[in-house]
């Protein structure tokens, strides 16, 4: 299974430019859109997402040129929590990440006197009602009579939140600038994790399913889309899903199913398999130092539980092999 299938869809398509263009051009004001050359879109390398944090959020940073020629980057954060930031930190995170990402782009311009533009963009599609400030100076404590003062000196900007919970779904299927398999993408993020009867609104979107899978690389994307259905949401039986494909798309896209079933499975296998050799491999860990328990008394120390809590199968076959043999435990453990 994947440990993430939000971050594997997320990146698998938007980390396509055909794909983000048409979401990021959905998303920033129109103004600024224009101002764009969005043939120059290109993707950055790195992340910028907080470690702890990885295994809710993802981050995507592009670049894109001005008409003027000169850089701007959008950076777009996508945030895939069921719940909203703790404490309605978003702005504060998004500003870290500015700062890294800034710092980041000096470092290899040092000789710039100014620093290219950032848009922070956040895609959404919690269960919850997002009540997170989109304006960081929101966040900060300041006296109400000062404020026309004192707003010179604060941190202000604010970022583009793209809710799915508050975009219809009329207004999904004309958004002109998404491709087909982003506007799936977005169908599949809004309802496909929270809803039993996911398949009955998927299948109002056949039509857009139909054109995902005759592009080219179609069934490829449609794998991922599929799997990530039966990955989050546990109501949705992969022969019923199946049925509903083969006969709106036809047999070819049978196929794929059977691909993504026959992947679940094997990986299923895999990580059965690993889990009964950690089983084993714990239980001979256990048997082992009851052993030298029995045998050295208390010249089996916290180190030495150490040295088995971390050994391989190989090592621990080794020691057991020398349990009589050995006059003493520093002798058993002898490399």
């Amino acid at each position: 299974m994947i440990p993430n299938p939000h971050d594997a869809l997320f990146r698998g398509v938007f980390g396509q430019l055909e794909h983000a263009r048409g979401m990021l051009q959905s998303m920033v004001p129109a103004e600024l859109s224009e101002a764009l050359d969005w043939a120059t879109l290109s993707l950055q390398p790195g992340s910028f997402v907080d470690g702890e944090l990885r295994g809710q959020h993802t981050d995507l940073l592009y670049a894109v040129t001005r008409h003027d020629g000169s850089d701007v980057l959008v950076y777009f954060l996508f945030e895939h929590r069921s719940t909203v930031p703790t404490g309605g930190l978003m702005a504060l995170r998004l500003l870290r990440y500015q700062t890294q990402i800034w710092e980041r782009w000096y470092a290899d311009h040092p000789e710039a006197r100014r620093l290219p533009m950032i848009i922070p963009l956040v895609l959404y599609h919690g269960a919850a009602e997002w009540s997170a400030p989109l304006a960081f100076d929101a966040l900060l404590d300041t006296p109400a009579g000062a404020r026309p003062r004192i707003d010179p000196y604060l941190v202000r900007f604010e970022y583009v939140l793209h809710d799915l919970s508050r975009i219809s779904d009329a207004e999904l299927r004309d958004a002109a600038m998404l491709t087909s398999l982003a506007k799936l993408v977005e169908v599949c993020f809004k309802y496909a994790r929270t809803h039993e009867d996911f398949l009955e609104i998927l299948g109002r979107w056949m039509d857009v399913v139909r054109d995902v899978a005759a592009a080219p690389n179609g069934l490829r994307a449609l794998v991922q889309v599929i799997r990530y259905i039966l990955e989050v949401n546990e109501h949705v039986r992969r022969e019923t899903l199946e049925a509903l494909v083969e006969r709106e798309v036809g047999p070819q896209a049978k196929e794929a199913i059977v691909t993504v079933g026959q992947q679940l499975i094997e990986e299923g296998r895999k990580q059965g398999l690993e889990q009964g050799i950690e089983q084993e491999r714990q239980h001979v860990r256990g048997m082992l130092l009851r052993y030298l328990r029995q045998r050295f008394g208390d010249a089996v120390q916290p180190h030495s539980e150490q040295r088995v809590a971390t050994a391989s199968r190989e090592q621990l076959d080794l020691w057991l092999s020398r349990l009589l043999s050995g006059a003493t435990l520093e002798e058993t453990f002898a490399d």
